[in-house]
Formats: C-alpha cells, structure tokens, sequence
C-alpha cells in the first residue's frame, strides 16, 4: 500500500475519486481543511494519503495500478490537469498509459485482463 503526502489533500481526493473511481474507505480530518489520514479503494488496491504539513514535507509516489478501461483513465487524468508520461499503447505486459498528476505522482494504469 502506498503513502502519499500531498498539498491540498482534499483536491486529491476528488482527483482520485474522478480519475480513478475511488472510494473512501476513511478519512481522518487534522483540523479545518487538513487530512490527518486518508484512504481509498480502487477495486482491490487501498491508497492511503495526507496533507503536507510543517513535519511532513511531499512524498509522492510511482505507482503502478490495475484499472477497467485505460483509454478512460487516461483522458480523465489529462482532463483533470495532469502531464501525459506515456499515451495509452499496447506493451508486452498489458494496454497501458501513463502520468504526472498535478499532485506529483506518476501513475502507471494498466487495463486488467478480463
């Protein structure tokens, strides 16, 4: 499971949320604005996250995950302010894709085999 600390925490979760289809599983507020603790669901996978704060400067992440469509994933993280890495393209390993989320992660979606 990854840990990302991010700025504006909250905004990372709606991203999540759009580009992802994420669900919380649980969200533990610090004070007024700030997560404390955060984590979300992707079908089988849990993201946990935080805000920055003066003891916990960024730590993004590179993070390979099994999504159900690429092409969609990809076009909402462009649509959602993100930096293309890599287009969707056919690899020996799976369809897959890549980005830099405007929180300063690297996602690697690839379409999980039905």
């Amino acid at each position: 499971m990854p840990y990302i600390i991010v700025p504006n925490a909250y905004q990372f979760l709606e991203f999540m949320k759009n580009v992802f289809y994420a669900t919380e599983q649980a969200i533990i507020p610090r004070s007024e604005g700030i997560i404390m603790h955060g984590e979300l669901r992707i079908g089988e996978a849990v993201v946990m996250f935080a805000d920055t704060t003066e003891e916990f400067s960024p730590r993004p992440a590179g993070i390979f995950i099994y999504v159900e469509n690429t092409d969609e994933t990809y076009k909402k993280a462009m649509a959602a302010g993100s930096t293309s890495l890599m287009k969707p393209t056919q690899q020996e390993y799976g369809y897959t894709c890549g980005f830099h989320d405007p929180f300063g992660n690297d996602w690697w979606p690839v379409q999980a085999a039905k």
